[in-house]
């Protein structure tokens, strides 16, 4: 990149710096989540219980996955930091550590995951042919766990120099391969082509996952080393036990806090299994809705990290404050507009997954869902934005109190205690997840109001 482009963070107009950063995530994001959509749209074909099963399962998967989410966002911070400070060859020690780390990390927890799947189901209320397609799907699913940590760990380097475009190309190439493989795997016969496929069932949706995680991983892999100013050496001279102490330190709430708060999403699974599949789905479907939605509000969470960690790292600390007003309206703007939409569609946006004839009390679940999504959507979009704040400031531990609390301290006790004592039924569940939002965005602007950023520049 030219000179101008590593100033660009630190110097560029506010609003241009946010948007030319945010806008590919959006569309990252957006990109994903319709291949996540086609990918539930095909499984949703075979039965309702196949895509309860896929959905059932993502809890679980995620608090594996949170270990390296956690490192690639500790990365990010501490390159972006030493990127705006100009400490060019400390940001390779830092990237070139990271890759370890998560090599290694990504080897073992795909390892365990895999053992531990039918276990965790089962007590998570899974049984019978439920349990079956969840264990099947999941232990498939774990296979690529290890592609998605050494995607995470270039990507961080990528997000650290505001390199989201690229992220955004090897995204489009990475769902065009899962959207391709997807009917090609599942179905006996290939829709609308007609063309004879695998017949792997809810199998084949996992194994489509994998195949287009590997090509994410490949991609992320050349970009780094063609187009990166950070150099990877891979060399024992960069291994410095220092440096992973210090990742791990920054790394460690966040992955606390993701792992933390899938374990909670885990829990709040069974309570929703324990109304029946028909609720689960209906969760499920309003997921799917709500994901869609989210994701701009999501894309500028994630690009305040490696915007305010530049500009902490050059010492901009007014600009920081800048940064963090024009980033918070803009997703206020947004996720006034998301929630709308919501209300207004929700009847087309749930004929997408809900076929015709289908159990009525479906659609009347992931009706009334679909209403408080409107909600939820709103604070998430607070939600996100302070994430991204505390993740870029290098103050991962409230993030980490943030994702924790949300789950731990308010929704999953609301949601027993409505249980308990109301006759609400899976309303309380809804109830809670808005409160909890609520609160969580409360508790993150009084903590936001109280940090002073001077003492946070990182020392050469």
């Amino acid at each position: 990149m030219k000179e101008l482009d590593k100033n660009f963070i630190t110097q560029g107009n506010i609003s241009k710096v946010i948007m030319t950063l945010s806008l590919p995530l959006m569309f990252n994001n957006l990109i994903r989540t319709l291949y996540n959509l086609t990918d539930g749209l095909f499984v949703a074909r075979l039965s309702a219980e196949d895509f309860a099963a896929t959905s059932f399962v993502w809890p679980l998967n995620s608090i594996f996955i949170s270990i390296g989410i956690g490192i690639g966002i500790g990365a990010t911070s501490l390159i972006s930091q030493q990127l705006g400070a100009k400490n060019y060859k400390k940001a390779d020690i830092y990237a070139d550590n990271t890759i370890l780390m998560i090599f290694i990390l990504g080897i073992l927890t795909s390892f365990l995951g895999y053992l531990t799947a039918p276990t965790f189901l089962y007590w998570m209320g899974a049984r019978d042919s439920f349990l079956i397609k969840a264990t099947t799907y999941l232990q498939i699913s774990f296979f690529g766990l290890f592609f998605d940590f050494m995607f995470f760990a270039y990507q961080a380097i990528l997000n650290a120099e505001g390199m989201t475009k690229d992220i955004t190309r090897m995204s489009v190439l990475s769902s065009l391969v899962n959207v391709i493989l997807d009917p090609i795997f599942i179905f006996e016969r290939v829709p609308l082509l007609n063309l004879p496929g695998l017949n792997l069932g809810i199998s084949g949706a996992a194994w489509a996952t994998i195949a287009s995680k590997f090509v994410l991983m490949l991609l992320a892999m050349r970009t780094v080393h063609s187009r990166s100013n950070i150099r990877i050496s891979y060399k024992n001279n960069q291994r410095d036990l220092k440096v992973m102490k210090e990742i791990g330190k920054i790394a460690f709430p966040t992955a606390v806090g993701y792992s933390g708060s899938s374990f909670g999403f885990t829990v709040m699974h069974g309570f929703i299994q324990s109304f029946g599949t028909n609720t689960m789905a209906a969760f499920a479907i309003g997921n799917r809705v709500t994901d869609l939605v989210t994701q701009p509000q999501m894309a500028i969470g994630t690009a305040l990290t490696s915007i305010i960690g530049q500009n902490i790292g050059a010492g901009n600390i007014e600009r920081v404050k800048e940064v963090f007003k024009k980033a918070m309206l803009i997703v206020l703007s947004i996720s006034l507009v998301s929630s709308l939409i919501v209300l207004s569609f929700q009847s087309q946006l749930l004929k997408l997954f809900i076929k015709d004839g289908s159990d009525p009390e479906i659609w009347r679940q992931a009706s009334e869902y679909i209403v408080f999504s409107a909600f939820i959507i709103f604070f998430m979009g607070f939600y996100s934005g302070f994430t991204g704040y505390f993740q870029g400031i290098g103050q991962t531990k409230y993030s980490m109190f943030m994702s924790i609390g949300r789950l731990w301290f308010i929704r999953l006790p609301l949601i027993w205690s409505l249980n308990t004592f109301t006759n609400l039924g899976p309303r309380g569940i809804w109830i809670s997840m808005v409160v909890s939002n609520f609160l969580t965005c409360l508790y993150a602007y009084i903590v936001y109001k109280k940090i002073n950023l001077n003492k946070l520049a990182p020392k050469a």
